[in-house]
């Protein structure tokens, strides 16, 4: 038996063949890793990783070339600068320190809460880095994190709802970042996002139509699955991804780290009170209470959102405005404190005339038809819905054309 070769010379056959793979695959064009290289990557890197088959020697010279190459940069090709958070605790550093479940590249985030969660932009490189698509990732750090069952259970139980996004796969943990993710698809902007680039920041009468239809449709279908989205917002309503066939009208609803099952709570509200959580602009009076929440909430939330579409605020945030200034110039003349009143008392001493004001009659319809729903009463959309198709004249709002040319003239 001929004797093994020095073992200089063996690594140095390693580092070789190591390098003249990583030139036939370009690693400026790559976006994976070493530790997760994606199905191209893996084909050219196949003749330096059949080596680990020659010896157990030949193996750990390998795996120690990959761990010393991956630990030096994790990555092929950079996708943005300046955004590891100073913290290694932090989910922004986890979760940009590998390729996210050996598939997912993160290269935005949208938000990042307190370092514990977060919501991203990734790319999938299931099939490859050339081309690969974008997708939205939701991260979590902690395990029971409610909003993370929430958002888990929530998109298991309306998978094939119509309107509504369908999760990739359930919440995964991935062992490199220490996090749970659960990738969703990318959607076109929020109408958050299409009311800032709009002329004077709000929609004219068409577009909230529209709007009351395709909202109405999607509570229709949450509700339908028994769930409760309690989070109706801006935010939280996406236009139809471009190019989806999609119709040109369609708003998808998203987020459900705050749904609950309506199941748990039928036929009578839950005895048991909960912290007020959400977006308490858009909440329904019920919720700041803490109160059970049913098919009513919902649509009071869906309400509040119509009226800030069309206006570009809300009754209590003119007040809330007013009464910080008068609260600022008393404060200064007065040691004693001064209170505001809570949002929800501003609220019930809204009227519908000033919540619904220079709108149209079938929007004070819709608010009456809401407010004499009893809890779990399941609603008349299809009522509703006429409603608002009888006063739309014409062709329902073209979203994606409405943004292309609002983004033109910003």
């Amino acid at each position: 038996m001929s004797p093994s070769p020095p073992l200089d010379i063996v690594e140095g056959v390693v580092h070789q063949l190591y390098h003249l793979c990583i030139a036939d695959l370009c690693p400026s064009q790559h976006y994976c890793s070493l530790s997760a290289p994606c199905r191209p990557a893996l084909g050219a890197l196949a003749p330096f990783l059949r080596l680990r088959l020659v010896s157990s020697a030949w193996d750990e010279l390998v795996t120690n070339l990959r761990r010393d190459e991956a630990a030096r940069s994790p990555f092929f090709a950079p996708v943005e600068a300046g955004v590891y958070y100073p913290h290694k605790w932090h989910i922004n550093t986890r979760l940009r320190q590998a390729v996210v479940l050996g598939r997912y590249r993160v290269f935005r985030t949208i938000n990042s809460e307190q370092g514990d969660r977060g919501v991203y932009v990734a790319y999938d490189l299931e099939n490859g880095c050339a081309g690969a698509p974008e997708v939205i990732l939701k991260a979590w750090v902690d395990a029971a994190d409610f909003e993370l069952k929430n958002e888990d259970d929530a998109y298991a139980m309306l998978e094939g709802a119509h309107g509504i996004p369908r999760a990739l796969h359930a919440v995964r943990w991935d062992r490199d970042c220490d996090v749970h993710v659960l990738p969703l698809p990318k959607l076109g902007p929020t109408l958050e996002d299409l009311v800032e680039v709009l002329p004077g920041r709000r929609m004219d009468e068409r577009m909230v139509l529209t709007v009351a239809i395709q909202m109405l449709d999607r509570c229709r279908e949450i509700h339908a699955k028994q769930i409760i989205h309690c989070g109706i917002k801006p935010a939280n309503v996406c236009i139809a991804p471009r190019g989806s066939g999609d119709s040109k009208d369609m708003l998808y609803a998203i987020d459900f780290g705050f749904s609950i099952s309506l199941a748990e709570n039928l036929p009578m509200p839950s005895p048991k009170r909960t912290d007020a959580v959400g977006n308490r602009r858009f909440m329904s009076v019920m919720a700041h209470h803490g109160i059970s929440q049913s098919q009513k909430d919902d649509l009071e939330s869906l309400a509040y959102l119509l009226s800030f579409l069309y206006h570009g605020q809300l009754p209590w945030d003119r007040r809330a405005l007013a009464r910080t200034a008068s609260t600022a110039s008393r404060a200064s003349s007065s040691s004693q404190e001064v209170h505001q009143p809570h949002m929800w008392r501003l609220k019930i001493a809204t009227p519908a005339s000033e919540l619904f004001c220079d709108m149209d009659a079938c929007f004070f319809d819709f608010w009456n038809e809401v407010k004499g729903l009893a809890y779990g009463e399941a609603p008349d959309y299809a009522k509703m819905t006429g409603w608002f198709k009888a006063r739309l004249e014409g062709e329902p709002a073209d979203w994606w054309s409405i943004w292309d040319h609002c983004g033109e003239d910003a």
